[in-house]
């Protein structure tokens, strides 16, 4: 089973299509997606590179009970619980009631659950018991082993706070991208930061240990300028001259709301300049479902902008985007250059 944001169910589909045409869909609800496979069995310790799922875990299916939910635990072994509410509405339109009923009977099933399981976030290796509730549904129930790149929390959550004063979501959806891709930044690393206004994303790589060039001709919250290792160029990401760029900048990142294949091809353009790049650090746009389709080549266009690493995932914090990772090997013919 996999979880996914209310509205991607068709794209997850569609992605599994391709990454494992024996899984078929089966059982479903909003946000909620079931598979049966049949070349082989879907192991707990799966967990296909889909964009667009939350989670993955080897299905039980529904359990009506608190005791049928305990035997499965038993059965699979299972001693780490994640108890979450499946996502319920489009994101920000989730009534504030319904949000509350959600939390509710979340907290219901982990009060009767948790006293079976070790308490604490789970190591690897661990075998979790992932329970996915609703109001007036019996809660949907499957298992995974914990490992390096599964889910951290519950539903594919992330334990973060967004302070009261960063001046747009990017903060966060950067810090989760971080999170999720275990981004291999290095404190003092120079971030090319393109679409930055109005620097919430700029805030969160500072927050990261990096120094941050950010390019837009739209202002600047004035506290994300002040702050140390930010400057600024107030110009449009193709008025960049790249003979000015400079030469130690390590990512690429940016949250600009321009179609992806643009956003690219303006790297493109700089991409001979940047001879100290490590990556990059996107949040592409999905502005239609023809972008949706097109993701596969816009991937491979990383890669041949030199990344060898390429990963995608439409972290929590995300809306209409995707957060994408990617890291740079040399390009042919390129020199190594000592960063100053």
């Amino acid at each position: 089973m996999a979880t996914c944001q209310v509205g991607m169910e068709r794209a997850l589909k569609a992605e599994m299509s391709k990454l494992r045409p024996d899984l078929h869909p089966g059982f479903s609800r909003p946000g909620l997606l079931t598979f049966k496979a049949t070349a082989r069995q879907f192991g707990p310790e799966e967990a296909p590179t889909a964009i667009f799922a939350r989670i993955w875990a080897a299905s039980a299916g529904p359990c009506l009970t608190a005791d049928a939910v305990l035997a499965t635990a038993r059965d699979v072994g299972a001693t780490r619980l994640f108890v979450s509410s499946r996502e319920l509405f489009r994101p920000d339109r989730t009534p504030p009631a319904a949000e509350a009923a959600a939390a509710v009977e979340v907290e219901r099933w982990r009060a009767e659950l948790a006293p079976a399981f070790t308490a604490g976030p789970p190591a690897l290796g661990d075998t979790v018991l992932d329970v996915l509730t609703a109001p007036g549904e019996p809660p949907v129930v499957g298992w995974h082993i914990h490992a390096q790149w599964r889910h951290e929390g519950p539903g594919g959550a992330f334990d973060v706070e967004t302070p009261d004063d960063v001046p747009s979501r990017d903060w966060r959806k950067v810090v989760e991208g971080l999170r999720w891709s275990g981004a291999r930044l290095t404190r003092g690393d120079l971030v090319l930061e393109l679409g930055a206004a109005p620097g919430g994303g700029t805030r969160a790589l500072v927050e990261a240990g990096c120094r941050v060039l950010s390019v837009d001709a739209q202002p600047m919250d004035p506290a994300v300028l002040r702050l140390p290792g930010v400057s600024h160029q107030a110009k449009r990401i193709g008025d960049i001259r790249p003979s000015g760029l400079p030469k130690d900048i390590r990512w690429v990142a940016s949250n600009a709301g321009i179609p992806p294949e643009d956003l690219l091809h303006a790297i493109e353009r700089l991409r001979p300049s940047l001879p100290a790049l490590r990556g990059f650090l996107l949040t592409l746009k999905l502005h239609d479902d023809g972008v949706i389709r097109h993701l596969p080549a816009t991937l491979n266009h990383l890669r041949k902008l030199g990344a060898i690493v390429v990963r995608a995932r439409q972290v929590p914090a995300n809306r209409r985007d995707i957060f994408v990772y990617a890291e740079v090997g040399r390009m042919p013919g390129e020199r190594v250059v000592a960063a100053r």
